[in-house]
């Protein structure tokens, strides 16, 4: 598990189903930052990822994203803090 007391600035990205398939870890550090300048770094970092990738578009993306397992984010401008963990989730369908 990574600890946030060892590297300052930075977000805790953890990676579940398909999106940790793709990436090919379970999760990683971000520097922190809005919501929208985290996915364009992982977009980066992981190309089999960045195409399901996106927030804020209707519809268009694959993925949910979730700050700290507590709520869930759509707000491209959302500034993530120091030590904050964002929770990258398959968008399954059906419930």
């Amino acid at each position: 598990m990574l600890d946030p007391e060892k590297t300052k600035s930075s977000v805790i990205v953890e990676f579940l189903g398909i999106p940790r398939n793709k990436a090919g870890v379970s999760s990683c550090l971000v520097p922190t930052g809005s919501l929208s300048s985290i996915i364009d770094h992982l977009k980066i970092k992981y190309p089999r990822l960045s195409e399901h990738l996106d927030v804020g578009i209707k519809g268009k993306g694959h993925v949910l994203y979730s700050l700290n397992g507590d709520k869930f984010l759509s707000d491209p401008g959302f500034e993530l803090e120091n030590g904050q963990r964002l929770l990258v989730i398959s968008a399954d369908a059906g419930g």
